[in-house]
Order: structure tokens, then C-alpha cells, then sequence
């Protein structure tokens, strides 16, 4: 099949865009495209739409992004599920990976034509509240701090007196320690 010259048919769409009816269309389209020996699946990331991963020959949304803005943006979801099927296709007819011209023809045979390597003016609100630094990495002279954690990082005393701040090597050269956080 020529990718370039020719439209590539695929089952007709859901009206809607709930996670059943995607993973429903998500097979569809995979048995449709010939791609049997692939999956459809959801994952937990909540920075990024799709992934398509090719050694696992596995392509996933994010189930954040569908279940928070689905409902206001449903075609977006379709895309990305096209978008990573293009990906699958590259990889599965010519080796192809990442966003190159094997790909963007794909996209366009699948019907998503100037396709881009990410959804531009995406902006997710960030579901997971942060948590409160508890330690830091600061100078045991002038109690400077240069990084905060949420966890206490796992570095033994011995191995923290070889560390330095770039660009600070000798003020801080052997003179850095992790302290607690009091609250």
C-alpha cells in the first residue's frame, strides 16, 4: 500500500467518546489495519495524550486525559488514537519510528493530514497535588539551600563529599549535607 497516494479506510467512529466505545474502535481499527499482533490499552501518565510503544507493539492513551477533558474535546482523543496507529503503521511496514515523513504520510492516509509531533495549546491541569519538601541539599557553612525534596534522597555522608554545585566547585566542594525540613 502506498501511504502517500491513497486513503486509508478505517471502521466508522463512535458518536461518542467513553472508554469503552475507544477501546472498541481502538480494536477495530487495529484488526482492520492488519495489525492483529498489537494492543490497545490505558495508562496513567497525565503529561502527554498517547504512546505507542513499538517493542511491546502497544499503543495506550492516557485514561486521565479521557476521563478530565474527553467529554469537552472529544476529536482530540480520536486524533491521538489515529496519531499513534500511524506510528504503529510506520514501525510495522518500514521500521520507521518518531515523527518523520514515513509517518506524516501515514497520518495523512489516515485522515489526519498536517498531523504534529504533539498537541500544541494542550494545558493539564496537574491532578496530583505536590507534595511539601521535607529535606534539602544546602552549605553546612551558610545554610545556602540548592535543592528540596520530597523524599529523603539516598546518598551516604562519604559519597556527598565528592558533590559540588556546577559553577560553584570551590565554595562548595565537600561542604554540602541533607537536612530535614522542620514543619
Amino acid at each position: 500500500m502506498n501511504a502517500a497516494t491513497q486513503q486509508i479506510p478505517l471502521p466508522p467512529r463512535p458518536a461518542g467518546a467513553t472508554p469503552a466505545e475507544v477501546e472498541a474502535y481502538a480494536a477495530a481499527c487495529l484488526a482492520h489495519l492488519h495489525l492483529h499482533d498489537w494492543c490497545f490499552g490505558w495508562d496513567k501518565t497525565v503529561r502527554r495524550l498517547g504512546c505507542c510503544k513499538m517493542q511491546q507493539r502497544r499503543i495506550s492513551l492516557s485514561r486521565y486525559y479521557a476521563e478530565t477533558y474527553a467529554s469537552k474535546d472529544a476529536d482530540q482523543l480520536w486524533r491521538t488514537l489515529l496519531h499513534e496507529l500511524a506510528h504503529a503503521l510506520a514501525w510495522v511496514h518500514h521500521g520507521a519510528c518518531g515523527h518523520g515523513p514515513v509517518w506524516k504520510r501515514y497520518c495523512a492516509a489516515l485522515g489526519i493530514p498536517g498531523e504534529r509531533a504533539s498537541a500544541r495549546g494542550i494545558e493539564f491541569a496537574n491532578p496530583r497535588p505536590q507534595s511539601p519538601a521535607r529535606f534539602c541539599l544546602c552549605h553546612q557553612e551558610t545554610g545556602e539551600v540548592y535543592r528540596t525534596y520530597t523524599r529523603k534522597p539516598r546518598v551516604n555522608t562519604h559519597r556527598l563529599r565528592s558533590y559540588y554545585i556546577p559553577g560553584r566547585k570551590a565554595d562548595t566542594l565537600g561542604k554540602l549535607t541533607i537536612k530535614s525540613i522542620e514543619s
